[in-house]
């Protein structure tokens, strides 16, 4: 019995190392306004960056639920405007309380935010219409090839350097979506199931690349327009395009629905305030791989709420695509290649 009391004790040890450590940040923040070694300062940031980094998928995966939820009864135009025009509110909310709401509207290229934010509304169109029709494990996992399309088309459209190693991880990451996609394109699947789900895997990668798309649009607005600005005019300019889908029909929801539709939005903008945070807070290339945990939330609310439980072949395809993944992640750190601005703000 040795042992295990020895361990637990170990481990009690540890955490009230954690506690006096975070104790110690706040009451010396508070009374020498903040001034910390480098070192604590940058352990106390990175912890609280990475916790910011979990809360931000916890709560997209949160919106992510209530979108598939809603999406048997209210059209995806509908739930689109909701999703961006409702964020609003805590994205004006938090740039008044920092003081920068102006830069919120402040731009130097009105156009460029125009064609984002297109590619953007068809990329959630299209990911919205696949969550419909697909379970949310396996269109979490196609969803994970975005970076890896990224890393490509950077390689292509802004002529990056991208050698063999990377490359070879995008490859494998490609094999993995086929394994993801072969028993639907195959025709595999429950009695009546087959032509919806084909519909969904066609609406998510679609999705997949104009995600991919829409990031490379934002690398190159980042050099001369802000964060805020470029989450603000998405979520406007998305929220016009996604008004053309009256014509085929709204519903008007109950109240419940109706609340529903606003907790979307709003966790959607409260999400990506947090990932802000937290790569003010953090290094990008420490936060990446952080990024993954969406399919640990996507498994737990897809079972829990929906009673979808992964097949064996997006279980094994998507261990695929987040090891390439997380390999090129851990390549391009080691590369020491710049922190990329569209880490901080979600496609869609």
């Amino acid at each position: 019995m040795a042992r295990p009391i020895a361990f637990c004790n170990g481990r009690v040890m540890r955490a009230c190392i954690l506690c006096q450590k975070s104790l110690a940040f706040i009451l010396h923040s508070w009374r020498y306004g903040g001034v910390l070694s480098p070192k604590d300062a940058f352990s106390m940031s990175s912890f609280a960056g990475i916790g910011l980094k979990l809360l931000s998928t916890f709560l997209f995966a949160i919106m992510i639920a209530i979108i598939k939820y809603l999406s048997d009864t209210v059209p995806t135009g509908e739930i689109v405007f909701s999703r961006c025009f409702f964020a609003l509110i805590p994205l004006l909310v938090m740039s008044m309380f920092q003081g920068n709401w102006m830069d919120c509207i402040r731009t130097e290229r009105p156009w460029r935010h125009v064609s984002r934010s297109l590619v953007g509304a068809c990329a959630m169109f299209n990911w919205f219409l696949a969550l419909k029709y697909l379970p949310l494990p396996e269109a979490t996992a196609i969803s994970f090839a975005a970076p890896l399309l990224v890393v490509a088309m950077a390689a292509i459209f802004l002529k990056e350097q991208v050698r063999f190693y990377r490359w070879t991880a995008v490859a494998i990451g490609f094999v993995g979506v086929l394994i993801i996609l072969y028993p639907r394109l195959e025709g595999g699947g429950e009695a009546g199931f087959e032509d919806t789900a084909l519909i969904g895997v066609i609406c998510a990668v679609i999705a997949t690349c104009l995600m991919a798309v829409a990031s490379i649009l934002v690398r190159r607005m980042t050099k001369t327009e802000k964060n805020a600005a470029i989450v603000f005019y998405f979520f406007v300019t998305t929220s016009f395009f996604s008004l053309v889908s009256l014509y085929w029909g709204w519903v008007l929801p109950d109240w419940q629905t109706f609340g529903l539709l606003v907790l979307s939005g709003i966790f959607g903008g409260t999400a990506q305030i947090a990932m802000t945070q937290a790569f003010r807070l953090t290094e990008a290339s420490l936060l990446a791989p952080f990024d993954y945990f969406n399919m640990v939330w996507a498994l737990v609310l897809g079972i829990v709420l929906f009673a979808e439980y992964p097949s064996g072949a997006v279980m094994l395809g998507g261990s695929i695509v987040i090891l390439a993944g997380l390999f090129v992640i851990l390549r391009e750190r080691r590369l020491g290649l710049p922190k990329r601005g569209e880490q901080k703000i979600r496609p869609v």
